[in-house]
């Protein structure tokens, strides 16, 4: 995701950065009480306080690799009174995913893997820190471009492309759905790390 930059990541967060879908997204995830949970892509940071805050003890960690990004969401960690206790952001592409393997209840991908630069790679990096029984919860966009100025793997950007990275990383039991909403039909895959 390192094409992102300042310019890209403040057009991004105006037009995409706080949508209603994102706060429906951790009941959608069934984040539970006490969950680790990493958010790759993290954007300006919404989602990740709506994780934060969605069960008691959750711990996050929410990466993504434009600066402007993680300044967006660290003022937003600041204003909701947050501690790092509860949420931390790093700048990094989904490709430094740094956690201990076998550490993490749930790994969330909300609008990024089309976007990262290594995805088999990067998907690799997940799949090591969920705990056995861990799952990975995706959304795509179905009503966004794939192209234009920005890098994207057009393939992730649909069903097939997508289950066919989660099964090369080791993932199984995968499943989907499609959310309509007025912010548009977003693809929503799960998949379990067994």
């Amino acid at each position: 995701m390192s094409h992102w930059n300042d310019e890209h990541a403040i057009s991004y967060d105006e037009q995409w950065g706080e949508l209603a879908f994102h706060q429906q997204i951790p009941q959608l995830a069934k984040v539970q009480p006490g969950y680790n949970i990493i958010e790759v892509g993290c954007g300006g940071g919404f989602l990740s306080l709506c994780l934060a805050q969605s069960a008691d003890n959750v711990r996050v960690t929410a990466l993504d690799p434009t600066p402007k990004m993680i300044a967006l969401a660290k003022a937003r960690q600041k204003k909701a009174g947050l501690s790092f206790a509860q949420l931390q952001f790093f700048e990094a592409g989904a490709e430094a995913l740094d956690v201990s393997d076998n550490t993490q209840d749930l790994v969330i991908a909300a609008f990024s893997v089309h976007h990262w630069q290594n995805p088999g790679y990067a998907m690799g990096l997940v799949f090591s820190a969920l705990k056995s029984g861990g799952r990975l919860w995706l959304c795509e966009d179905l009503n966004a471009p794939a192209e234009g100025d920005m890098e994207v793997h057009s393939q992730l950007k649909s069903l097939d492309g997508i289950k066919a990275l989660l099964k090369d990383s080791g993932f199984s039991q995968l499943s989907h759905a499609v959310h309509s909403t007025h912010e548009g039909e977003f693809l929503v895959v799960e998949a379990l790390k067994c």
